[in-house]
């Protein structure tokens, strides 16, 4: 399949302007936080995604570990609450010496069944903390307390009706969905199977090839901080980062999620990426409503807010103006 960085010729000449010195992005009504720049889309089948880049240092110097990177260095344990179990809560102890990020829509295989965490988080170094989660295992309830590995992330899809519907019977119905779209019919009915399985490699591998390979290929990969996605022309998420190193290590996850939820929905002919103006409106639908603060940690506090047809989950930590330590939103279907 054919793939292009730049085909929507009649946008060029709105990208360059953009792009210069003497235009910033709120100028075709798209903010992004200070030094961030969007680049030219890199666009496959109905999918168009738009890599956004530090241009500039900011403020927050933290570090974080990741969820994958802890599990696999035996520096944070995910267990099964203690009497049995609950099907939406686990603990997670960071035992090591940085904050620990997790991201809703994690998956983590395991325990007395599959789970995708709720909610993004920053669980703080050396404590414990008792984390929503949702069941993408329907058919199993057994095993043991602990979870050996998060591997992969929900389609965008799921990831929205865990993270702000927080109904387990749409977790399920969409788990469901998605394996009979890419034919993954495990017995559990589990999701690890298009997040780590046969079934979903073969759906992502095209994706990966097309746009991580373009990705990887930009002059200004290292300088990466997020990206924003579109469905035949419709902005449907938008993954931001404080740093570079940090959209690094969960890029991956992010981008089969990205591809995932695409993946079963058929192209639009001639369908364009949307305008920068078209991202910057999908963005404002969510910063004009009212925050709620949805989880808070001595290391951080994440927020909330529900727009018209846009949800946005915010992660600060507690250093004084700095930048989001990570930004999601995501259309509400």
């Amino acid at each position: 399949m054919r793939f292009t960085c730049v085909r929507w010729s009649m946008l060029s000449a709105a990208i360059v302007s953009l792009f210069g010195a003497a235009r910033p992005a709120a100028a075709d009504g798209l903010t992004l936080q200070p030094g961030q720049k969007l680049l030219a889309p890199i666009t496959y089948k109905q999918l168009a995604v738009f890599p956004v880049v530090q241009t500039a240092v900011n403020r927050d110097a933290g570090q974080y570990l990741t969820l994958s990177d802890g599990l696999k260095r035996k520096l944070v344990t995910v267990s099964e609450l203690g009497g049995g179990g609950s099907v939406n809560n686990l603990m997670v102890h960071n035992k090591s010496d940085k904050p620990l990020l997790v991201l809703g829509g994690e998956v983590v295989l395991g325990g007395q069944q599959d789970r995708i965490l709720g909610q993004d988080t920053i669980v703080p170094a050396h404590e414990e903390l008792r984390v929503q989660v949702f069941c993408v295992e329907h058919g199993r309830w057994s095993g043991g307390r602990h979870f050996e590995e998060a591997q992969g992330m929900a389609d965008t899809k799921i990831r929205y009706r865990a993270k702000y519907r927080a109904d387990q019977s749409q977790v399920w119905a969409e788990v469901a969905k998605k394996n009979a779209a890419h034919g993954a019919a495990p017995s559990t009915g589990t999701y690890r199977n298009l997040a780590a399985g046969d079934e979903g490699k073969k759906t992502l591998d095209p994706y990966r090839a097309a746009v991580g390979g373009a990705i990887a290929r930009l002059p200004e990969k290292e300088q990466v901080v997020g990206v924003i996605a579109a469905v035949n022309g419709r902005v449907t998420s938008v993954e931001l980062f404080a740093k570079p190193e940090l959209f690094a290590a969960y890029r991956d996850k992010l981008l089969d999620s990205i591809y995932m939820g695409a993946a079963d929905v058929p192209a639009i002919d001639k369908a364009e990426p949307p305008k920068p103006e078209a991202i910057g409106e999908f963005m404002r639908k969510a910063k004009v409503a009212p925050p709620r603060t949805a989880v808070e940690t001595k290391a951080g506090k994440t927020s909330e807010s529900r727009g018209d047809g846009v949800v946005n989950s915010t992660v600060l930590s507690p250093m004084p103006a700095a930048a989001p330590v990570y930004e999601s939103y995501q259309s509400a279907e």
